[in-house]
């Protein structure tokens, strides 16, 4: 069906079966098949292209998280998404409807906090208090994130058990890994000096604790298979954390729920210029964008997002935020990088194996064009169009300041 896909492509048709009739959503307006269709046609083409399990989070492009209800409406927009971050508790046969659709599921976790009078994790504080880390006064750390509740010592040998066995429970329900949130301890913790619990690690502060905690825990979720993995996000990446964990977050990337506005474009290029060289080799980078809380359309937002973190070599992620109005992002499959980003007049664009991926500056628009020779056809993603030569023979665009854009490319025999 691949090279039917392909040949309906190159003559602007639909293949058979293929292409829904055309209507109006994500907001675009309605357009007529050669166009609006040719989008679902390429997704279809990208889906198929998926890499194999040996190198697929290298390869990922995005992925996305849902902590709500899971029922088959919601597990079906999940369809050939690289992974998905699930709560935890969700039942192994949920976990095997997400990969009927082709989509892998990480467990959401934590190991940094819990409450204490409620069982959380398959665990209650209370009953455990070896696990809480203890500060230098005697006081038990409260959480920066929650204040009702406490932080716990991944150098207490209780705990350790605990995080291991939670592990344990988590990969026999058929996860693919885990995905573990607020990657941040406590510095240090006083337990054996009050009596509280002793120490796995004596005079080891608890980024070293916590760093042997990750390696024994990817070490039993590699028991499973290589293709299974550890994501750790302790809001952004941590060097300390490299190696013990397969890929680490990027959180609030530019837009997020925290604040009205995107980051300015030089914090955007500061974060490719710190953790660019991460995924470059091979640790992967995953950003989370929450998209809808500027004054930009969430379209807009969405797209810019996307487009920054592929220039920079990161899997992108918004936890489903910009689904009503940019939900094709989620099924875009542009291939790895052909060359590094290149910075132009007004503009910064990267070439992919299917693709190009532009943002044009904040401080000014811009106008390129791309080879109509090289790439006889081509499509705005974005606005669901057809690209067309322009007098010159090339396709000319002109772009407004701040907008991220994909333009799809196939070239005859490609």
């Amino acid at each position: 069906m691949l090279r039917e896909d392909l040949i309906a492509w190159l003559k602007y048709e639909c293949p058979p079966g293929r292409c829904q009739p055309a209507r109006q959503e994500n907001g675009f307006s309605q357009r007529n098949c050669v166009d609006m269709n040719l989008i679902s046609c390429m997704l279809a083409l990208t889906i198929a292209a998926t890499p194999s399990a040996q190198t697929w989070l290298k390869d990922a492009e995005i992925c996305n998280g849902w902590y709500n209800s899971w029922d088959d409406a919601i597990i079906s927009r999940m369809q050939e998404m690289p992974f998905v971050v699930a709560p935890h508790p969700i039942t192994e046969a949920t976990i095997g409807k997400v990969h009927k659709v082709g989509a892998r599921v990480l467990l959401y976790v934590t190991f940094y906090q819990m409450p204490p009078d409620e069982y959380y994790q398959h665990a209650k504080v209370s009953e455990h208090p070896d696990w809480i880390c203890i500060h230098s006064d005697g006081t038990e750390g409260v959480s920066t994130l929650h204040s009702d509740r406490v932080t716990l010592c991944p150098n207490s040998p209780g705990f350790r058990d605990y995080a291991l066995k939670t592990t344990k429970l988590i990969m026999a329900k058929g996860a693919d890994g885990l995905f573990i949130d607020n990657g941040d301890p406590d510095l240090n913790c006083e337990g054996p000096k009050f009596g509280r619990h002793k120490h796995i690690y004596p005079g080891k502060d608890n980024t070293y604790a916590y760093r042997k905690l990750l390696e024994e825990i990817r070490a039993e979720v590699k028991k499973h298979g290589e293709d299974k993995i550890v994501i750790v996000n302790p809001g952004a990446p941590f060097q300390a954390w490299v190696g013990a964990c397969d890929g680490q977050m990027l959180e609030s990337y530019i837009c997020s729920w925290a604040w009205d506005n995107r980051w300015e474009e030089r914090k955007i290029l500061k974060m490719r210029e710190i953790y660019g060289p991460l995924a470059e080799k091979g640790d992967a980078v995953v950003t989370l964008s929450t998209v809808g809380h500027t004054k930009n359309p969430v379209r807009e937002d969405a797209y810019y997002c996307y487009a920054w973190s592929r220039l920079s070599g990161f899997i992108w992620a918004d936890w489903f935020t910009g689904k009503d109005a940019a939900g094709e992002l989620y099924r875009l499959r542009i291939g790895i990088p052909i060359g590094p980003m290149k910075t132009c007049d007004g503009y910064f664009m990267r070439e992919f194996e299917r693709g190009l991926v532009v943002v044009s500056s904040q401080e000014k628009g811009a106008s390129f064009k791309i080879s109509a020779k090289d790439h006889p056809q081509a499509l705005d993603l974005f606005n669901a169009v057809r690209l067309k030569p322009g007098p010159s023979g090339d396709y000319e665009i002109t772009l407004p300041p701040g907008a991220g854009r994909v333009y799809m490319m196939m070239t005859p025999g490609s």
